[in-house]
């Protein structure tokens, strides 16, 4: 609060003493009001700090531990983030998302989830990534590379490479035999094909080549599998 100077003609006047000059303190403009502040850390995938057998990792609907729990997750669960982050008070909340679940845990118990990659790239040794329009879905280990779609059809064809595209922050995964040939690129960023409201990572585009048959481009997203990061 500034302090008025009195005129000079009154400067010889007897101050008033402390206890005139301040007014008083009530109640109410005592109590520390609730403060918020917002941040952004990287996008992308996080996991449980805590991971050992038998703790769970408490989601909530708004960023406060006096909100409703929207479900309990087992430590090994990988979590979306797209990084957001409020402080509230004395505790730092991040926004995270699991399929159509949403919601909000505190940010000290989560962590950048570390893929297990193959060599020379960010792509993790088993993953899967699936689209709706039409209904695809495309899961990868070190050795083989499952295939499936709406109607019935399935392949198990043999993991053949994988090859970082750092210009394009993604990863070109190949896989076929003699009668299909498969290739889909993984991209590390907002999945835009998902009809879910909440925020998905990695984007994936795959086409599919048979003998005879005119190739087929599928886009979708992808999904973290929890043994594919530690």
């Amino acid at each position: 609060m500034g302090v008025l100077s009195r005129p000079t003609a009154a400067q010889s006047e007897t101050p008033p003493s402390p206890q005139q000059d301040q007014a008083p303190v009530s109640d109410a403009a005592s109590e520390q009001p609730t403060t918020s502040q917002s941040s952004e850390v990287k996008p992308g995938y996080y996991s449980q700090v805590d991971q050992s057998l038998g703790v769970l990792l408490s989601i909530y609907d708004a960023p406060s531990d006096e909100a409703a729990i929207i479900v309990q997750l087992p430590g090994d669960t990988i979590l979306n983030s797209d990084g957001e982050q409020k402080q509230v008070d004395d505790l730092r909340w991040q926004h995270v998302s699991l399929g159509e679940i949403e919601g909000w845990v505190e940010a000290k118990k989560l962590r950048t989830a570390v893929p297990v990659p193959f060599t020379g790239t960010d792509l993790p040794v088993l993953g899967v990534c699936g689209g709706t329009e039409p209904s695809w879905s495309i899961e990868w280990n070190s050795d083989v590379v499952t295939y499936s779609n709406i109607i019935g059809l399935l392949h198990r064809v043999p993991f053949q490479s994988v090859k970082a595209e750092k210009d394009k922050n993604a990863t070109l995964l190949q896989a076929g035999n003699e009668s299909i040939a498969l290739q889909m690129t993984i991209s590390e960023k907002q999945c835009t094909f998902t009809p879910l409201d909440s925020f998905v990572w990695g984007e994936a585009v795959a086409t599919i080549t048979q003998p005879g048959q005119k190739p087929v481009t599928l886009k979708g997203c992808c999904r973290p599998v929890s043994d594919g990061y530690h």
